[in-house]
């Protein structure tokens, strides 16, 4: 932003605070850092926004927006050939919670977990655990 503006960060942060038009949600802003602009809410804000939540409960957050479009995500498991690792685990949470995202914006989501479970290949993924914990 420097060079297209002409000001360092910090500088073009307050003055996009100062064009900001007053907001009865907003008690205060102030630039931190390098240029970041915080916003501190008022208490009626926060009051609000919990009696939306208490109000709409499991619905609290939810969007149309995917207007039911389908999505297909595809996540894979561990290769049980291999040694395990916490990437793993990551990968298959990074996926479920994605797809829930996705879901919770009105998506219609498909997931694919593929599993890996037949024959030699569990054997040593049994084998490669039990060696893990012993």
């Amino acid at each position: 932003m420097r060079k297209r503006r002409g000001r360092n960060p910090r500088e073009l942060a307050q003055a996009i605070i100062a064009a900001l038009p007053p907001s009865p949600l907003v008690a205060r802003t102030e630039v931190a850092g390098a240029g970041f602009i915080n916003f501190f809410l008022t208490r009626e804000a926060y009051a609000h926004e919990l009696g939306r939540i208490h109000e709409l409960g499991v619905r609290y957050g939810l969007s149309t927006i995917g207007n039911g479009e389908r999505v297909i995500v595809e996540f894979v498991s561990a290769n049980p050939t291999g040694p395990l690792h916490v990437g793993h685990g990551r990968h298959a949470a990074y996926g479920a919670t994605l797809s829930d995202l996705l879901a919770a914006c009105g998506f219609s989501v498909y997931r694919e977990y593929y599993v890996n479970d037949s024959g030699r290949q569990m054997d040593i993924l049994a084998v490669s655990v039990w060696a893990a914990v012993s």
